[in-house]
């Protein structure tokens, strides 16, 4: 880890636990978060919610030392995820995280100087709509200029797909990463491609039109998953994010080099490694 630069991904399809392994995990859990995660009626999203849940601890753990049960975690009037427990001594003014899940993914991107938003999706194989008739309810949600991407990515279905995608999770990192939560007019944010190749793995955004350079966007290919993860200043979060974090006004150098960082691959984590070294025990089920 590079001094609270973390990007990991866990694939949730990957891990078929009995009904004893799975409760032996919840138990890892506070009592407080079970219910969130049982409350899903499909397995599969119950292993996603967990996953998810256990990748923060284990970002906590690993970076902060603080033990699995003294972790915890809050959320904004937004939903926005942060530490509640106190940083002090570490080097990481306005450390903050963020998680996503989509598919067979489970991923989680944090980041000590820059406001980070995570988001992963994949479009399923089996999708029986024409492109046609699936963008047709999203018409309101890209501008001319990102459906023209779009659009120019096919013949193939499947290629149509991807660049929606693409554009969807560049879209949703973007309101991720400062915290905004429902309600924002998406085609505020406009995203591009500086080269002009629309399978760039580096994007930009124009805000109301406006070009903000301020903003990174990398986008990753994990198998069928599209992934993007949005960097920014953290003077840019939402008001109640902005209470999170210890250095809102920072726009020094070294935020400027945290924005031009290079981009940072994803390390692909197994469900075993999230597990406390004090439940090793739970490696024998």
């Amino acid at each position: 880890m590079e001094r609270g630069v973390v990007r990991w991904a866990v694939n949730s399809g990957s891990w078929s636990p009995s009904e004893l392994e799975f409760s032996a995990f919840v138990d890892l859990l506070p009592a407080s978060e079970r219910p969130e995660v049982l409350r899903y009626f499909k397995f599969e999203d119950r292993k996603k919610a967990l996953i998810s849940r256990l990748l923060q601890r284990k970002l906590m753990n690993s970076l902060f030392n603080i033990d699995y049960n003294d972790i915890i975690i809050k959320r904004t009037t937004e939903g926005k995820p942060y530490l509640a427990n106190s940083t002090d001594g570490f080097d990481f003014p306005n450390f903050n995280f963020n998680v996503s899940h989509h598919g067979n993914f489970v991923v989680l991107a944090s980041e000590p100087l820059c406001i980070v938003g995570v988001d992963v999706m994949t479009h399923e194989t089996f999708r029986k709509e024409e492109p046609e008739t699936f963008f047709r309810p999203f018409q309101s949600c890209f501008t001319k200029t990102e459906w023209d991407m779009v659009w120019s990515a096919g013949p193939a279905p499947e290629l149509l797909y991807d660049q929606f995608y693409r554009l969807w999770c560049l879209k949703e990192a973007y309101i991720k990463a400062v915290g905004i939560g429902l309600g924002f007019d998406l085609l505020r944010a406009e995203f591009y491609y500086p080269t002009g190749d629309i399978w760039s793995d580096v994007a930009q955004v124009r805000i109301d039109s406006q070009e903000d350079t301020n903003w990174v966007f990398s986008l990753h290919k994990l198998d069928d998953h599209w992934v993007c993860v949005a960097k920014g200043p953290p003077g840019d979060a939402v008001e109640s994010f902005r209470k999170t974090l210890k250095s809102v006004d920072l726009y020094s150098a070294s935020l400027r080099l945290a924005l031009e960082a290079p981009r940072k691959q994803f390390d692909i984590l197994e469900v075993w490694d999230l597990v406390p070294q004090n439940h090793e025990d739970l490696k024998s089920l």
